[in-house]
Formats: C-alpha cells, sequence, structure tokens
C-alpha cells in the first residue's frame, strides 16, 4: 500500500486515515465470510446404504452412500473430510470415538413366485440355489463371513453388484438369491414382491455404528444430529 496504518500516540498507537479507509472496505467481505461460515450448517455423513432410507430426510446433513472400500472410510474421518460415519465398521483409533446404534439381522430373499424356494429355505437349498453378492468388504471379508465365526462354504455368486438397491430388483425378476439386513427387508419386500427367509447359518447380529473425530464430542450441531439418527433408526421388533 506504501501508506503507515498507525501512528505512535502517546504510549500507544491509532489508526491512520488509511486504516479506518481500509477497515470499512473489507468490512463487508469479511462479515460475508462469516456469515457463510455460520450459516453452513450441513454435515457430510457417509451412511451405509442399508439405513439411507431411514435417515434421508433429516435436515442439515448430506448424505453420502458410504464407500465399499472401508480404508477410505478411515482416511475420511481422519482427515475430517466427513463429519460422520454410520457403517458396521469399528475401530480402536483414539482419535476416533465409536457408538454403537442398533443390531440388526441379516436375511436372505427371493421373488414371491420362486419355483423352488416356499416361505422357509434350508440350508441345502441356500448353497443349491445361484446368489447376487454385494461387493463390500468389511475387515477384509464378504458380509457373510464377516457375520461369521467360523468358516462357510462358498455360495454359487452369479452377479456381484455394488449396491443392495440393485441386488433387491434383480432378485425381484429373477431365481437369484438376494440378501439385506431385515429392517430394509421389512421396508421393500413388500413393494418389489420378495418374501424375506432366514439365512439357515449360524451368524452374528450386524451391529451398526457411529463414527466421529474426537474433535466433535462436544459440538452442539454434530449432537443434535447425532440425536436425530439415533431416533430416526428402525425398530427391527415392531
Amino acid at each position: 500500500m506504501g501508506k503507515s496504518l498507525f501512528v505512535r500516540e502517546g504510549r500507544g498507537i491509532a489508526p491512520t486515515g488509511a486504516a479506518v479507509s481500509l477497515a470499512h472496505r473489507i468490512e463487508y467481505p469479511i462479515n460475508v465470510i462469516s456469515s457463510v461460515a455460520e450459516h453452513n450448517d450441513e454435515l457430510n455423513v457417509y451412511c451405509t446404504e442399508s439405513l439411507l432410507p431411514f435417515c434421508a430426510h433429516i435436515d442439515g446433513v448430506r448424505f453420502i452412500e458410504a464407500p465399499l472400500d472401508e480404508d477410505k472410510l478411515f482416511d475420511a474421518l481422519i482427515a475430517q473430510k466427513v463429519d460422520l460415519v454410520i457403517d458396521v465398521i469399528s475401530s480402536k483409533r483414539h482419535s476416533l470415538i465409536e457408538e454403537v446404534l442398533f443390531d440388526d439381522e441379516a436375511v436372505c430373499l427371493t421373488r414371491s413366485n420362486h419355483p423352488r424356494i416356499d416361505t422357509e429355505m434350508t440350508y441345502d437349498q441356500y448353497f443349491e440355489e445361484q446368489h447376487i453378492a454385494l461387493k463390500l468388504r468389511r475387515s477384509e471379508m464378504n458380509t457373510i463371513d464377516f457375520l461369521s465365526d467360523k468358516p462357510i462354504k462358498p455360495r454359487k455368486v452369479s452377479i456381484e453388484t455394488s449396491s443392495i438397491s440393485s441386488m433387491l430388483m434383480l432378485a425381484s425378476t429373477t431365481d437369484y438369491v438376494a440378501s439385506s439386513t431385515r429392517s430394509l427387508a421389512k421396508l421393500l419386500a413388500p413393494q418389489l414382491g420378495l418374501k424375506v427367509h432366514a439365512i439357515p447359518l449360524d451368524l452374528n447380529p450386524i451391529t451398526f455404528r457411529m463414527l466421529y473425530h474426537r474433535r466433535y464430542a462436544s459440538d452442539e450441531q454434530h449432537i443434535k444430529v447425532r440425536e436425530t439418527v439415533r431416533a430416526a433408526l428402525p425398530s427391527i421388533h415392531s
């Protein structure tokens, strides 16, 4: 600028006319920036597809389908590129806080007029039929292996998809077997003409969790969103 902004005045300093003029000129853009920051209330949330239909209505949140690769989830959380993750992953990282949301159950689905499967699916039928598998990997395992404490023999997989919704749509028009959470199956099976079956295997519950960076633990906006997410979750026993 080539002009002094402050001059000595007694034991202190005082702004010059140039400083006052500059302050007036930058006051408006600074206020605009501050206003944008204060009103940017939207949180970025990675959410597993199984729970998106239950949470999508929540205001002030931009939901992004959780990536198939869990390393990308953790990288985004630690770098604070996302504010919250809703998924089945668990973490012992000190910088992250983990809250258990609820337990769901894995089920399989077939079209209502399936030629071989009626209301129940037997163990033999489960391994005789062709399956649609999800490309999702957690702890470097597919969903079924992730939920089992012991090795399970491979299914006959005809199609792999990255979307549960696509899987259910395919099952509604083919003889292939799909898999889902019970809560999502309860919501979508009637609309798609699908029958819901218990998976004839000894599987653990699907535990859904919220993970977020420790810096957001006491953030009022973040707390409000976490509470709203909890209230929106399905009750699989109702």
